[in-house]
């Protein structure tokens, strides 16, 4: 890549490691470029992270951030869909995009000499797409199968239905896919309302590690993104209620498929890496309390696990089991068990080691990923506004304590504050069992 920054695109280191350094800037349009230089490898992973998920949809719109998705890839002014996917692998690259409840990002993996191309299509598909009225019906038909092939998939379905029942109406209860019904209903017109209203710089990052050097980055960035215009004046609503709900679908699956949880924590919280700490002590690895206690010991379920997800104002933790009918009451009950002991302060000193370093290892491990030392870069540069070095995570991690972690429990672990979803052949004692705690 060749050029001169951006003429206003101001760089300045963000925080430095060891041998990495990570810089950001803001191109005159507003939108932020950060980058992380990793010399020793070939690669370079770049992804548009815009601020626009299914939390920001109208009643009636949803899966609209999820439809432009789709839409973005069929064709602009100046490439066909088909040359689009033919430009990139052409280089051996990938290219791909997914939506979620608070952004959307399109990205890329290519070798670090084709990096400006990738780029260029990026923008390409961001500034020029056509949403041609032709190409929304026909992606309006591959959707409509996707929700289908979704609510097909139970492992995967009970965890909407969990958010369902956990935050009821508000927008981050809703599937990030919407439903048949408001896909149906959705003109061109709605999604580019939507599509002009959301997708202005000033909500956009651009992030990118690898072998990059950043200010050849922006000089590029500040070229192919030069059409792309305008300031969102929309904010996020307000901060979901938290509901010990329940939803239940049944179906004639072999399996019962549930999510027991309740709120967790944001973004920004201080207790954000005490709850990475609970969460392995519960149910993340084979030797997580969870597995331990309902399958190696008891048999009763194949697949279980704890998981927290994180949002720029609140979050959610949750238990998934997969289990045969006959034994999902069971299940139900030992998951309020482990909670109850976790709140009483039975955390030994060994387990609670184990579980940081756990955490610790998996986020050293992760880094030797380009592709996850892009995400990390940009989804918290565009939820928090800022990148927190893994230096300074580890360090949050291996502060935590036993008293922080019971504290924690006993404030979000109570058995009346939790929800409850379940896919399957659902038999009332899971609902007896459930009830029992309220």
């Amino acid at each position: 890549m060749a050029g001169s920054p951006a003429a206003g695109g101001k760089s300045t280191p963000m925080s430095r490691t060891t041998d990495t350094a990570y810089h950001c800037s803001t191109l005159p349009g507003g939108l932020r470029v950060v980058s992380e230089t990793i010399s020793h490898v070939r690669s370079v992973s770049a992804g548009i992270w815009v601020a626009a998920g299914s939390r920001h949809e109208g009643p009636g719109k949803g899966g609209t951030s999820h439809f432009i998705e789709h839409l973005v890839f069929k064709g602009t002014k100046n490439r066909t869909a088909r040359r689009i996917a033919e430009e990139i692998e052409a280089v051996g690259g990938q290219l791909n995009a997914f939506t979620a409840k608070e952004f959307t990002c399109f990205y890329c993996r290519v070798l670090d000499d084709h990096l400006e191309l990738a780029l260029d299509v990026l923008a390409d598909m961001l500034v020029n797409s056509l949403f041609d009225p032709r190409d929304v019906e026909r992606e309006r038909g591959v959707i409509l199968e996707e929700i289908r092939l979704y609510q097909d998939t139970p492992d995967e379905y009970v965890h909407d239905l969990f958010a369902e029942a956990l935050w009821g109406e508000h927008p981050l209860g809703r599937a990030v896919v919407g439903s048949s019904g408001e896909i149906g209903e959705l003109s061109r017109r709605d999604i580019l309302d939507y599509f002009r209203r959301f997708y202005t710089p000033d909500k956009m990052v651009l992030a990118a590690a690898g072998n990059v050097e950043h200010e050849r980055l922006l000089a590029c960035a500040g070229r192919v993104f030069e059409g792309l215009v305008g300031t969102m004046c929309a904010r996020d609503g307000p901060r979901p209620k938290a509901h010990n709900g329940i939803s239940i679908v049944r179906k004639p699956t072999e399996q019962v498929h549930l999510c027991l949880g309740g709120e967790g924590v944001a973004l920004n919280d201080d207790e954000f890496f005490t709850l990475h700490v609970l969460n392995a002590l519960l149910g993340a690895g084979s030797s997580s309390r969870l597995f331990q206690e309902i399958r190696e010991d008891r048999g009763l379920a194949y697949s279980v696990y704890s998981y927290e997800t994180a949002y720029s104002d609140t979050g959610l933790f949750a238990i998934y089991a997969g289990m045969s009918p006959a034994c999902a009451g069971e299940v139900v009950e030992l998951a309020q068990k482990e909670l109850a002991r976790v709140r009483n302060g039975e955390v030994d000193a060994s387990d609670l080691s184990r579980a940081k370093e756990q955490m610790r290892c998996n986020l050293m491990l992760s880094l030797e990923s380009t592709s996850n030392r892009m995400t990390r870069l940009g989804k918290l540069l565009m939820l928090l506004g800022d990148v927190p070095t893994p230096e300074e995570a580890m360090e949050s991690i291996m502060a935590v304590t036993r008293d922080d972690v019971t504290a924690l429990a006993r404030r979000i672990m109570r058995d009346e504050c939790l929800a409850l979803a379940a896919v399957g052949p659902v038999a009332e004692e899971v609902e007896r069992s459930w009830r029992r705690s309220r």
